[in-house]
């Protein structure tokens, strides 16, 4: 997806314009984009969009708004509320602006190494992405506030392109895009100076001198000032003939790349001090470095966030470094919150540590991939690609040799990239969250206290960094006892991720990644089925909170099996799989829900859950009472299946205050805990008496059906 404001505001997908075409949603669009993922407030998106006088249904029409980006910006950038406003994030779209940013910012990094052959190609690329005046579409008072600082940012761009083209000779092409921009910019010096330097290098010293004297006219008449030090350095240059001031002989030489002493390349991170567990995972894994079957594939080692496949890729290569003697390479590929590293960027770190000093570096992923499998050809370099996103990230940074190995650590399979073995990592089992608990909390501690060290482990998902973070409070806080930690964690008042931070160890940041990258409707269903306490989660289920078909909702809980949210529990009789939400996902999604959505939205997704558990159960009851065979041996597989996930659902509809809800649910429990007492389940004949209905005590409904 590619997002655009430098020019008329719009959004393309595969080649399709998929725009809002009025004018209001296109200015909280551009609002939210120029944030740069930062908060806007709801008071700023009202003032940019309506200005000074808005209508009285502003907060309404707001959220209209929000809603219809978010469907046309899914699944390439999310929307979230974060009070008192929305920020927006980029999952997988590209924003001109930023790419603009970036660009300019290589440029001037470039100017300042005396690069200018590479300052102007990268700065000319920044100013194409232009394409008319910025911002489109919008409304005034968004344009009168923010176009200003987008315009100066192009001049700048430009004024260094023109900086690097000059100094690289290109005098003589520059005179008459300098004279245009001159005209159109009469007051900006430097544009000025530089059409002088121009004129001056072409042999065309009384037009330099004329275009200084019109330039101090103009200044004088327009702004009642004298020329700065940019024209008069320039004016006096030209009168003394300051060698400086003319054409390079020939083209400047690019610096070159590293000015330092050749070294073998070392960037693995230090050893994991307190890794715990994992032996036959990292067994596993030295062997595929070591071993002669393991060849140029890489080794994809994919688990969820937090399960701890960096630490294990990390105490692999460290276990193996005397089988890699030319090196390692390491890159996190993550990036920053919904971003990934770009190959480009990557492959240049990577043959800055490869290459000999003085190496210049091809300008393109294609060209640099081509020299760093040239340069490993015959090394024997342990790479590790951390975090990476997907294949299409990968590709470029694997070599083309044998002799090298690599180790890709992702959240996703990458069943597409060719070749790659797989090594599935999952949550710690019990013994090893104790040990991991014990070793950086203290054994005495856990001793102390086994039922709540067995608590907070569970409370944790038995996910490691969850236990690690849990445990390095333990450690930071002496004072504390194990059950201290465990209150925090259980107090209704608290949020307990914020619980789960210890330094730059952080549950929910390292959960927060994946979640952007999710397509909206994934991350609707998500939110959505925290708020439900059933233990397992059927398609039939999702359809309903998603208010979509079966078909749908089983592909959109297939992605977040994908994307490591949810776990597959099983399967029924009828051989419909049957889903889990771990414990931590459900912390965070929960979260999620609440800052995303009101209370209103919230409360009707359950209802609406409520209901579809209960009329599904009368439905099944009905089955099972008519006295038709075929409808009672339908209506078995599902009552069999459902029968605890009812079981929550009346609890959560009695605790929650759905007292109707909680009441009938309690009476067909009730009589399908009879029906499933009688042999084989035997349906009742049709007509038969019934008898009153006993209206047995909701609690007591539901835990005859528990024991039944």
């Amino acid at each position: 997806m590619e997002i655009r404001v430098l020019g008329p505001v719009g959004i393309r997908q595969a080649g399709r314009g998929l725009t809002p075409v009025a004018e209001k949603p296109k200015t909280v669009l551009a609002a939210l984009l120029l944030a740069g993922g930062r908060v806007v407030s709801d008071a700023r998106l009202r003032e940019v969009t309506w200005g000074p006088t808005p209508p009285a249904t502003v907060d309404q029409q707001l959220y209209t708004y929000v809603s219809r980006l978010r469907k046309l910006l899914s699944p390439g950038a999310a929307i979230l509320r974060h009070r008192p406003g929305y920020r927006l994030v980029l999952t997988d779209a590209t924003l001109d602006h930023a790419e603009f940013d970036r660009l300019a910012g290589l440029g001037y990094d470039a100017l300042k190494a005396r690069r200018h052959s590479a300052a102007s190609a990268h700065l000319a690329t920044a100013l194409a992405l232009w394409r008319g005046p910025a911002l489109g579409g919008v409304t005034e008072h968004l344009a009168r506030i923010e176009l200003p600082r987008l315009e100066e940012a192009r001049m700048a761009a430009l004024e260094g392109r023109i900086a690097a083209d000059l100094a690289l000779g290109r005098h003589d092409a520059l005179v008459s895009e300098l004279v245009g921009l001159v005209e159109a910019h009469p007051v900006r010096e430097r544009l000025r100076a530089q059409l002088m330097t121009a004129l001056y290098r072409a042999g065309r010293q009384a037009d330099a001198l004329a275009e200084y004297r019109r330039g101090r006219v103009i200044l004088a008449e327009e702004l009642g000032i004298d020329p700065s030090s940019a024209l008069n350095d320039v004016f006096q240059s030209i009168l003394s003939g300051d060698p400086g001031l003319t054409a390079p002989a020939d083209r400047p030489p690019e610096a070159p790349v590293g000015r330092r002493r050749p070294v073998r390349p070392a960037m693995l991170p230090p050893h994991v001090a307190d890794f715990t567990g994992r032996k036959p995972q990292l067994d596993e894994l030295c062997d595929l470095l070591t071993g002669q079957q393991a060849g140029a594939a890489p080794v994809v080692v994919t688990g969820a966030a937090g399960a701890g496949k960096s630490a294990l890729a990390v105490q692999a290569g460290r276990l193996r470094l005397d089988s890699f003697p030319d090196g390692q390479l390491y890159a996190d590929l993550a990036g920053p919150p919904g971003r990934s590293k770009d190959p480009h960027d990557v492959l240049e770190w990577f043959l800055q540590s490869l290459c000999e000093p003085g190496t210049p570096l091809p300008l393109t992923v294609d060209e640099r991939t081509q020299l760093y499998r040239s340069v490993l050809a015959e090394r024997r370099v342990l790479v590790v690609l951390d975090n990476a996103h997907d294949e299409q990230q990968v590709r470029p940074l694997l070599p083309g040799a044998a002799c090298s190995r690599v180790v890709v650590t992702a959240r996703s399979r990458f069943t597409a990239l060719e070749g790659a073995r797989q090594l599935e990592l999952d949550v710690f089992e019990r013994p090893e969250a104790l040990a991991l608990l014990s070793r950086v909390a203290g054994s005495g501690r856990v001793a102390a206290e086994p039922a709540v060290a067995d608590w907070l482990v569970e409370r944790c998902g038995l996910l490691p960094l969850a236990v690690r973070v849990v445990a390095g409070r333990l450690a930071a806080k002496p004072h504390w006892t194990l059950t201290e930690m465990a209150r925090r964690l259980a107090d209704g008042h608290r949020r307990p991720l914020d619980e789960l931070r210890l330094g730059d160890l952080d549950v929910r940041s390292s959960l927060r990644r994946g979640y952007l990258r999710l397509p909206g409707e994934a991350r609707t269903a998500l939110c959505r089925l925290s708020l439900l306490r059933t233990p397992e989660i059927p398609a039939w289920l999702t359809a309903v909170v998603l208010e979509t078909d079966e078909s749908t909702a089983e592909d959109v809980l297939e992605g977040l099996v994908d994307a490591r949210l949810l776990e597959v529990s099983g399967s029924d009789r009828a051989g419909r799989l049957r889903y889990r939400m771990p414990p931590v996902i459900r912390l965070f999604a929960a979260e999620r829900a609440e800052d995303e959505s009101d209370g209103a939205e919230r409360r009707a997704t359950v209802d609406r859950a409520l209901t579809a558990w209960l009329l599904r159960a009368r439905a099944t009851v009905r089955a099972l009472t008519d006295g038709r065979p075929v409808r009672a041996a339908g209506a078995l597989p599902w009552s069999d299946a459902e029968r605890i996930g009812l079981v929550a659902a009346f609890h959560q509809a009695d605790a929650d205050g759905h007292d109707a809800t909680a009441r009938s649910l309690a009476r067909t429990l009730a009589e399908l805990h009879r029906l499933h007492r009688r042999p084989h389940h035997r349906p009742v004949p049709a007509g038969s008496a019934q008898g009153p209905d006993p209206g047995p005590r909701p609690r007591d409904a539901a835990v005859c059906a528990v024991k039944g």
